[in-house]
């Protein structure tokens, strides 16, 4: 299944076979590191979904864009979560390599008790980076709660340039509750 629309300029693809085969990567990194895999989530992917549009609409990458990532995963029944964003990267493979060398990316990607994952990408060829990447992983809560609680975001890391582009990417955390 893939969903494309055409937006002022904004192209948004996403593909259920291409999201597992980034949660296959991840969950082979992570097994590396001795830890469980993860399974792609609907809601996760809902919220990943909405970033990287909101992301590729406005051109901005930021992780506030789309509301606090407080109120993006209330829905999502996540007893912790985490969310890393990037820009102007052109493969999940060049993106997944930042997200490994930065170390707060890095720590979300092998979030011990992560059990679910949502990615998305969207496109908008009018805007700075063109290309904009989220990832929402997180541990599925077995109670339910009325409340998240809100931590200052890590903000930016990996600022760099890639083939005369900039390439950008940041990393967030939701504290355990």
């Amino acid at each position: 299944m893939k969903r494309i629309c055409f937006l002022l300029g904004m192209a948004i693809a996403v593909s259920s076979a291409h999201a597992d085969d980034i949660t296959a990567m991840i969950s082979r990194y992570r097994r590396e590191h001795g830890l469980p895999a993860v399974k792609t989530d609907a809601r996760l992917t809902a919220v990943a979904v909405r970033q990287a549009e909101a992301m590729a609409k406005s051109g901005i990458m930021d992780h506030d864009v789309a509301g606090s990532f407080a109120s993006r995963v209330s829905g999502a029944n996540m007893g912790r979560a985490a969310e890393n964003i990037a820009a102007g990267t052109k493969t999940w493979a060049d993106t997944l390599r930042i997200w490994k060398e930065s170390s707060g990316h890095n720590k979300n990607l092998l979030l011990p008790e992560a059990d679910s994952i949502g990615v998305a990408v969207a496109r908008n060829e009018n805007a700075r980076y063109k290309v904009y990447w989220a990832m929402v992983i997180g541990r599925k809560d077995t109670k339910r709660r009325t409340e998240m609680a809100v931590a200052p975001s890590p903000a930016a890391a990996n600022r760099g340039r890639k083939g005369g582009r900039a390439v950008k990417a940041e990393t967030t955390e939701e504290p355990r509750r």
